[in-house]
């Protein structure tokens, strides 16, 4: 008897260490904050107990480039540390002061990169914006930002909600809602450079033309120019002649408006 009970208790112990072995230990965040000691560091830390996000002044290489399946082929550089303060105060009026908070908070970024420059080689990219799966750069923490005129500005805000909406983009399809697929060229291949704006298509030419670079293109378009602006220009009749892109047009704004409370026309309004 004393046996079957001695036998028992170790076969017991043995079943405790398993499901102790078996518990994984709490994931550990690849990131740490602060990265330094400045006042701005506060703001950051503030930002990632309340979206849960890092916002990263010192990256490397590879944080920029990783996109999971492949690597992007140009570089992004740390942010000058002068000017850091000032890309986040920028960050504050054109992101979070503009978009719910529960919009926010499922769509942010696990990652948001303070660069000075993106680019290739002595080629500086033309937005300044960049983004992967998981990651939001932002190319103008220098002095550069502020020498842009409020033209300029505009034309940098469409290029960063576009950014922004390219990663939820990539991370969940469904955000291109239906209504805008239905209205699509059956391929996209086939629509002659000269015939995209009658083909409801606002993005350049490129050979990139897909669902989601047109979604995005109207994303842009939008934010950064408002409302009397777009009926002067891509949605006057002689511009738009079979109607289709003041029909996607108003897909998106009541897409955004409706499913996520964004009034997307009213940030292309702003000053």
């Amino acid at each position: 008897m004393r046996l079957y009970f001695l036998i028992m208790l170790l076969l017991v112990g043995i079943a405790c260490n398993k499901e102790a072995a078996l518990t994984p230990d709490p994931v550990q965040p690849l990131y740490t904050l602060p990265q330094g000691n400045h006042d701005y560091d506060d703001t950051i830390v503030a930002w990632y107990k309340k979206y849960n996000t890092f916002v990263l002044y010192k990256f490397t290489q590879l944080d920029y480039a990783y996109n999971y399946s492949d690597k992007k082929t140009d570089s992004a550089f740390n942010a000058n540390p002068a000017y850091i303060a000032a890309m986040l105060q920028y960050i504050r009026e054109e992101l979070l002061d503009v978009y719910p908070e529960a919009f926010l908070k499922t769509t942010i970024p696990y990652k948001i990169l303070l660069a000075s420059y993106i680019g290739a080689g002595n080629t500086r990219s033309a937005t300044g914006f960049s983004a992967t799966s998981s990651m939001l750069a932002i190319g103008w923490a220098d002095s550069t930002l502020s020498k842009k005129t409020p033209a300029e500005r505009k034309q940098m805000r469409g290029w960063l909600h576009r950014s922004y909406m390219e990663r939820v983009v990539r991370t969940d399809g469904t955000i291109v809602p239906d209504a805008f697929k239905a209205l699509a060229p059956p391929s996209y291949g086939q629509v002659l450079p000269a015939k995209l704006l009658e083909e409801g298509i606002v993005e350049p030419y490129n050979n990139q033309l897909n669902v989601a670079t047109d979604f995005l293109a109207f994303i842009q378009l939008i934010t950064s120019h408002t409302k009397d602006e777009l009926e002067a220009g891509v949605l006057r009749s002689q511009v738009d002649v079979k109607g289709l892109i003041r029909k996607k047009y108003d897909v998106v704004v009541s897409t955004f408006l409706n499913r996520y409370q964004v009034d997307l026309q009213a940030i292309g309004n702003r000053p």
